[in-house]
């Protein structure tokens, strides 16, 4: 798949996230509760849990796109510990204006429990995203 943030977002690469499916409308992206993201209880840890949403909310906003979408506003509510992975970020298009676009997103782990819901909002910029 070419897509501007699985090219470039080395956040992502290094929590080891795929970006499955990636449209303007949806984007599925799936990371694994590796070591390295689990906070001290064991459990995947809240950042990284954010970073995944995040990461799918910007797969979406950004796919097939010339300019970037940057964030203007990402809320988070965490619902139940991600215990079984690998984890998987939903984000659906709820609304596209001609400058904001509105994405709920929501993160479910293994076992289809829904571990988190976000709602992100992006701005559509005139900066041309890089090769």
């Amino acid at each position: 798949m070419n897509n501007y943030v699985a090219k470039h977002d080395k956040l992502m690469r290094h929590l080891g996230m795929t970006i499955e499916e990636a449209t303007r409308e949806y984007a599925r992206v799936s990371m694994p509760i590796a070591d390295e993201i689990k906070n001290g209880m064991g459990l995947a840890h809240g950042g990284a849990i954010f970073s995944l949403a995040d990461v799918a909310f910007g797969a979406a906003a950004n796919a097939d796109q010339v300019n970037g979408v940057v964030s203007l506003n990402a809320t988070i509510e965490f619902l139940r510990p991600g215990l079984a992975g690998p984890l998987r970020a939903e984000a659906r298009l709820v609304r596209k204006g001609a400058h904001i676009q509105s994405y709920n997103v929501e993160v479910r782990d293994a076992n289809d429990q829904l571990v988190a819901r976000c709602m992100s909002t992006g701005f559509q910029t005139d900066v041309p995203l890089p090769q």
